[in-house]
């Protein structure tokens, strides 16, 4: 124990440990910190060497943590995350800030892009570098400190906030709108579906009896955004979340004509890791979009 107290244990040490003991994989914590499996091994082992103390039973090319390392593994876990916090307020002043956010396409054209301006005026000093994203895949190397995620909202490790009622109506050009007075009059209007979304004109259809428009043709897009932009040119009818059309260019040039619509099983949500404090002018840009969204912050949030 004297020796510990007097002996300094490096940082990257315990970085190492802690990266290999969440994902008990020399390979993955590899990856995750750049480095070779070689170099985690090695880390490891100092680490070992330091404490005088087996931290992982090695076998059958799997890993898992002694007892010891059971233990020491919240500790280093909650050294690392007070560590972030206090170096995030000390050394991420207001004045000329930047909070790097991945944002799903479709939600930064729509809902983000006509709110930004208002964030501006309050706090010209914090820019926002967005990074649009579509897919899970984007999401699961980002880096950035806050996420808007389209999806169910159930992601392990993530807190996830909803920022749009999860509920689809029909919209296409005011000149087609007026042409569409009840659902059995969308025959004849090209029907634009979003890949990869739970929900789409197939249940549409299918809630208002109308099986029969199932083979009318479609046109398919990645994004809501894409479809927004179609239906506004006059090309066909596409399903979009109401609270994607409540401010902004494109909400005056769209119109819903039918007031059916259908509840989905995704939405577009805002998310952080749950193990790593924001910094401020995150904390501030989070906090923002929660009011924005009509979400009232949680008490002790960042401000």
């Amino acid at each position: 124990m004297d020796k510990l107290l007097t002996s300094n244990i490096q940082l990257n040490w315990l970085r190492t440990f802690e990266a290999v003991g969440r994902q008990l994989s020399f390979t993955h914590a590899g990856r995750e910190l750049n480095m070779s499996q070689s170099a985690v091994s090695q880390q490891v082992q100092l680490l070992e060497h330091h404490l005088d103390q087996q931290l992982f039973r090695r076998a059958n090319r799997t890993i898992q943590l002694t007892d010891a390392g059971r233990a020491f593994l919240p500790l280093v876990q909650e050294a690392m995350r007070q560590l972030n916090s206090g170096a995030a307020q000390i050394f991420s002043p207001l004045n000329k800030a930047v909070v790097e956010v991945n944002v799903n396409t479709a939600f930064g054209v729509l809902w983000l892009a006509p709110r930004l301006q208002r964030f501006h005026a309050i706090y010209p000093q914090i820019s926002i570098r967005q990074l649009g994203t579509n897919w899970a895949t984007d999401f699961d190397i980002s880096t950035a400190e806050l996420e808007i995620r389209f999806g169910p909202g159930n992601w392990t490790g993530f807190d996830a906030h909803i920022l749009v009622t999860p509920r689809l109506r029909p919209y296409c050009s005011i000149a087609n709108a007026k042409r569409i007075r009840q659902p059995a009059d969308l025959e004849g209007f090209a029907l634009l579906d979003v890949l990869g979304t739970p929900q789409g004109w197939d249940r549409w259809l299918e809630s208002h009896q109308l099986d029969s428009l199932k083979a009318q043709p479609r046109q398919y897009m990645d994004s809501y955004a894409t479809a927004a932009s179609m239906a506004a040119n006059g090309f066909g009818v596409c399903l979009l979340y109401e609270d994607l059309m409540q401010e902004g260019m494109l909400s005056k040039q769209l119109s819903s004509p039918l007031r059916q619509g259908i509840d989905s099983d995704a939405s577009y949500y805002l998310c952080y890791q749950s193990d790593k404090a924001l910094s401020a002018a995150a904390g501030i840009f989070k906090d923002w979009l929660l009011m924005e969204a009509g979400i009232k912050p949680a008490a002790g949030s960042t401000q």
